[in-house]
């Protein structure tokens, strides 16, 4: 199998199988050091990464790597802009989350909405006479400019809708059809809520949960990927080789067939006749007298 394997298209083929393995091996190094600075970075604790606008574009993504940390903002709640996340249990007590839109001001003058989770009430203070949660019992946002800080915390996944100020998550691509674009793709729970609001506890999505597996994961994948580059070359070569074993057997076995039963040439087959003719007359005919 080496002289199939040094042949000089399989020689080709194996550089090209090389060279996809190196290109898997360098994404499964870089997938890997992703998932290893965002351990390293979460190792150290919270940091105090400064104005949001420095932090995180419009539209980007609240990696694993600032997720948690601690982000200031400064803006003006926008007017009717507030939504309530019922169904929430912290510290063993039926909590309700409230979320307010924060007019962020960029340097272009564009008003971009951040979603804020200014805290937390127990469910029985917000329930109306029905027993369901009344919106309207949430305390309004401070007026005028405000600055806050808190903690950077990515969008929970979307599985309802909102129904009056009600919400099922604090998801962004619901709060963007509520309140309108542009707007963070994460949201900030504050330090230090006002009035009788309490602090929410840091968030676990699983967003913040699964990134780092995520990225270990595509990381043994590249690997596998590249392993399967030169096993496929290896394939190659062995059903070459094992293609060239069966037609020399093959050949080798006609030629012991052919040698086993040769063919007669016309002299052979006339000398056959001939004896055949010269047993026929000398046993004649068969008569009565001989039986």
């Amino acid at each position: 199998m080496l002289r199939v394997a040094l042949r000089p298209r399989f020689l080709g083929l194996l550089a090209l199988m090389v060279v996809a393995t190196l290109v898997c091996g360098m994404l499964a190094t870089w997938q890997w050091d992703r998932a290893h600075r965002a351990i390293s970075s979460k190792a150290a604790g919270s940091q105090e990464l400064g104005d949001i606008r420095d932090v995180l574009d419009v539209g980007d993504a609240v990696t694993n790597a600032i997720v948690g940390d601690t982000v200031t903002a400064t803006g003006s709640y926008a007017p009717g802009e507030q939504v309530v996340i019922p169904g929430r249990n912290i510290g063993g007590t039926e909590a309700v989350l409230v979320v307010s839109a924060l007019l962020v001001e960029l340097e272009d003058g564009t008003e971009v909405r951040l979603p804020v989770a200014r805290g937390w009430l127990p469910a029985d203070e917000l329930a109306g006479a029905e027993g369901q949660i009344d919106s309207s019992l949430v305390p309004a946002p401070p007026p005028g400019e405000v600055e806050i800080s808190g903690r950077l915390e990515a969008s929970e996944a979307a599985s309802g809708g909102v129904d009056g100020a009600v919400a099922s998550e604090i998801a962004t691509p619901l709060l963007v059809n509520e309140w309108g674009s542009p707007m963070y793709s994460g949201f900030v729970s504050v330090d230090q809520p006002a009035g009788d609001l309490h602090q929410l506890p840091a968030a676990e999505s699983e967003f913040s949960r699964g990134l780092d597996w995520q990225n270990i994961g595509y990381s043994l994948q590249w690997v596998l990927f590249g392993a399967f580059f030169l096993y496929l070359w290896w394939r190659s070569v062995r059903a070459a080789h094992l293609d060239e074993i069966a037609d020399r057997r093959e050949a080798m076995q006609r030629l012991l067939g052919e040698a086993e039963t040769p063919a007669q040439t016309p002299a052979d087959q006339a000398e056959v006749n001939a004896s055949s003719s010269v047993v026929s007359s000398t046993a004649g005919p068969t008569s009565d007298k001989d039986v």
